[in-house]
Order: C-alpha cells, then sequence, then structure tokens
C-alpha cells in the first residue's frame, strides 16, 4: 500500500509528517489538490490563491510548512471552518485527497 493510499484509509496525519514527505519529495501536487473545481464545490474561495491570501500564503509551495506549525494549523482551521464545508484542514485535505 503506498503513501497515498494510506493517507486515504488511515488519515490520522501524525502532525502531517506524511504528507510533507510526499510534497517534499515533489509526489504532491497542491495546486492539483487544492484545484479550482473542488474549492468552488466545497468552499467560498474562488480559487487557491484566495484561499492561501486568508491564510497569508503568497505561494502553494508554502502551504505545507505553513501547516508545519502548530500555531498555523489552528488558524487554517479557523479559516477552514468559517470558508469551507469543513471543520479543519485535515478534513479538507482528506476530502480533496478521495476526489
Amino acid at each position: 500500500m503506498g503513501w497515498m493510499d494510506q493517507l486515504k484509509e488511515n488519515f490520522s496525519f501524525s502532525e502531517l509528517t506524511g504528507l510533507y514527505q510526499a510534497y517534499q519529495k515533489g509526489n504532491l501536487d497542491i495546486k492539483g489538490l487544492l484545484n479550482n473545481d473542488f474549492l468552488k464545490k466545497y468552499t467560498d474561495f474562488a480559487d487557491l490563491d484566495a484561499f492561501m491570501a486568508k491564510l497569508g500564503i503568497k505561494d502553494e509551495n508554502q502551504i505545507m510548512d505553513f501547516l508545519k506549525d502548530r500555531g498555523n494549523r489552528q488558524k487554517a482551521d479557523q479559516v477552514v471552518n468559517a470558508h469551507t464545508q469543513f471543520d479543519s484542514v485535515i478534513a479538507m485535505l482528506k476530502k480533496a485527497l478521495n476526489q
């Protein structure tokens, strides 16, 4: 079972370790994961840039580093809770992985 399957089935996120490692290896495309269709369907963000702006991030390459910090993850959870159908950034990413 690959890391993506493990994340889909057993999504504990363990401090985002598996996802972050995949990102570092170039195996995770944030733009593909949080694409405009997904964002329009499940959030009130028009695109990834709008979501990142709300988090205070300028580049999608910063998202995983941003989420590594627990305080930033809590901020992201608040943004996600207020502007999406999800209660946390983890729930949102889990849904995106399963799309």
